[in-house]
């Protein structure tokens, strides 16, 4: 065919096919009519220039090539119109666009794309999710293949494959143990001084540990604390070997000795000997202290043997639930509490005050019980035992107030020391006219003994200079304040000069490469508003003072007096308020003594945080988990312990 006959005049009417026509490039091409009749070939007619364009059975391509070819600005706006509104089709006249189309295979595969990207992101925050519950909860690796788990799972996230629990084991958590380990270092860094706990237990499987937990005041004012390590002792517990731990701590984890201000720990005699010969202060648990001393009044012959006989009467109830359902029902018909009786741990006096106070409330309740059987009347205590069990009930109750009251990790325990002792031995544990002889003893062994174990030089001064540090009591507890204020003085003394030896090398550097500083540059602007007003007056007043005191030659002993002598003219702050707050608002004010009290504040006054770590050591290395590894357990105690 030659380009004459192919070309038709372009003024002729086209028309589209017959049939519904889907691509939009169909409204550039048509046929021409015969006697009113579409005559339809293998050959559209393009409307733009006339040519014939070869399209055998409908197909599109070769229309759309001539398009993109001798056409392309028609090619590019059919183009843009599929992409936008879809195909399009009709019958009386050029292919109109859809109102929906078929997604092209591009658009496919990005939506597929950013599916599989958010599957894969929820996957890693399940599994995340899941090691943070087997490391916090204290599970076993084992749960995740459990029937009941994997059942849990299949309805919370039925397209979630979980991993195999060696994933967790080898790989999951310890990744999480690396990324905390970093960011208790990264705090502790912050840290100018740190105090310790430790303690020493051993395992289900009889092997012994020695667990550490740091304690220091953030430059924001806050009570941290971390367990770093859970230490497998493979030699025996000597005072050597416990030191040799304690210093490979410290230079595991870059703390320098000089940082360490304090190790609380119970009376363990080994452990006792390690801390007093180091650079640091010993101070002994308070709780444990307080155990011994109630301890020495539970000795008495004429004690020990009550609470022999009662903890005897527990047993037999415990043994027998017959007794225990008579004790019920005599419970309810004399108008008692249905209380079950309690049997105490013979090591903690605290369960042993709860059982004999028990026992005292349903003392008529159990002795009808056992009389109303004839096998059981010998069982019955004589009255100068229930007198003695009174006698014991009142001297120890006002004592299990105290027990958790110095326990806490998150605000601070050593300034409330002092105050806590003095309340004990001059007001609670003070023998009264209507005492008896029996109560009189008790509360003389507690209180001789309680005053003994805080007798240390080292250790009265730290309580002091605690409880003068802090803005609730300052010389309130003080036998003499003029001595408190020469301590204080002599320990910000000795604090600077340490500082001054830890800082020379820096000092040094910086004054070698010491420049001057920079002019303002053009975007330097003038501060606006009241706050930014009042900063820079605020600023400038500060700097007089400064200049005012170097002119005068001021010395650093007249500033440790001057600074003294302002915070005791501030009046004590209420005792529920936080001293740490009150210490963070006035360190601008008075920066050396609240750089001391940073360093004497972060001080524990039990050692109960390492209690509490080989309490879960206990739970996470059960009978059921035996096998575990030394450093296996060490970061499952490190995870559970520094997880939020």
């Amino acid at each position: 065919m030659s380009d004459a006959d192919s070309d038709t005049d372009r003024s002729e009417e086209l028309y589209p096919p017959n049939k519904r026509t889907r691509s939009s490039v169909w409204a550039h091409f048509g046929f021409r009519k015969r006697d009113g009749v579409v005559v339809e070939s293998e050959s559209p007619i393009c409307r733009e220039c006339g040519k014939h364009v070869l399209a055998r059975g409908g197909n599109t391509s070769n229309l759309a090539f001539h398009l993109r070819e001798h056409h392309p600005s028609r090619y590019a706006a059919t183009e843009k119109a599929s992409k936008k509104q879809g195909e399009g089709s009709g019958r009386a006249g050029p292919a109109q666009p859809r109102d929906s189309a078929q997604p092209s295979l591009f658009t496919v595969l990005q939506r597929k794309k950013k599916s599989d990207r958010f599957r894969e992101n929820q996957e890693e925050e399940i599994t995340a999710a899941m090691g943070y519950f087997i490391a916090k909860d204290m599970m076993p690796f084992q749960i995740v293949e459990t029937k009941g788990f994997r059942a849990l799972m299949e309805k919370a996230a039925p397209k979630y494959k979980i991993p195999h629990r060696k994933y967790f084991s080898g790989h999951q958590l310890p990744q999480m143990y690396l990324k905390l380990r970093t960011e208790v270092e990264q705090s502790l860094s912050g840290a100018q001084h740190v105090a310790f706990t430790t303690d020493l237990w051993t395992s289900c499987t009889g092997h012994p540990y020695m667990s550490f937990t740091v304690h220091y005041i953030s430059p924001s004012w806050e009570v941290k604390s971390a367990c770093l390590e859970t230490v497998f002792m493979t030699e025996d517990d000597t005072a050597e070997n416990l030191s040799r731990s304690f210093e490979s701590l410290l230079e595991e984890w870059g703390i320098e000795m000089g940082k360490v201000v304090c190790v609380t720990t119970d009376n363990d005699t080994n452990v006792k000997k390690v801390f007093t010969e180091l650079p640091v202060t010993w101070m002994s648990c308070f709780g444990h202290n307080l155990n011994l001393s109630v301890g020495k009044a539970l000795k008495i012959d004429r004690v020990d043997a009550a609470i022999r006989a009662c903890r005897g009467v527990v047993q037999g109830f415990s043994h027998s639930w017959k007794r225990k359902r008579a004790l019920t029902k005599t419970q309810a018909e004399m108008n008692l509490p249905q209380q079950s009786l309690i049997h105490d741990v013979v090591t903690r006096w605290g369960s042993t005050h709860a059982m004999v106070s028990r026992f005292v409330e349903q003392h008529n309740a159990v002795s009808a019980t056992l009389m109303a059987e004839k096998c059981t009347r010998h069982l019955v205590l004589r009255e100068s035992y229930i007198s003695t069990l009174e006698d014991i009930c009142k001297v120890l109750e006002p004592l299990s107030l105290f027990t958790d009251s110095l326990a806490g990790e998150t605000h601070i325990t050593i300034s409330v020391l002092k105050p806590v002792l003095q309340h004990l031995t001059e007001f609670i544990l003070k023998e009264e006219d209507g005492d008896s002889e029996l109560v009189k003893k008790m509360k003389g062994l507690i209180r001789n003994d309680l005053q003994d174990r805080y007798s240390r030089e080292n250790v009265e001064r730290t309580m002091s200079v605690a409880c003068y540090l802090d803005p609730r009591f300052k010389t309130s507890f003080a036998e003499e304040a003029s001595s408190v204020v020469t301590t204080i003085k002599k320990e910000i003394r000795m604090s600077i000069e340490a500082s001054a030896e830890q800082d020379a090398p820096i000092a040094a550097a910086a004054r070698e490469e010491a420049v001057a500083p920079p002019a303002p540059t053009e975007n330097t602007t003038a501060p606006r508003g009241l706050h930014s007003l009042l900063k820079t007056i605020t600023m400038r007043r500060q700097q007089e003072r400064k200049q005012a005191t170097q002119d005068q030659g001021s010395t650093e002993e007249e500033a440790m007096s001057s600074e003294v002598a302002h915070y005791m003219a501030i009046p004590t702050i209420d005792s529920n308020r936080d001293p740490l707050q009150w210490w963070k608002v006035q360190e601008e004010d008075m920066p050396r003594m609240a750089k001391l009290a940073k360093k004497i504040l972060c001080i524990p006054a039990t050692s109960v945080a390492s209690e509490r770590v080989f309490s879960a050591s206990g739970h996470i290395q059960s009978p059921f988990r035996s096998n575990l590894k030394p450093d296996k357990l060490n970061m499952l105690v490190f995870l559970h312990k520094n997880l939020p």
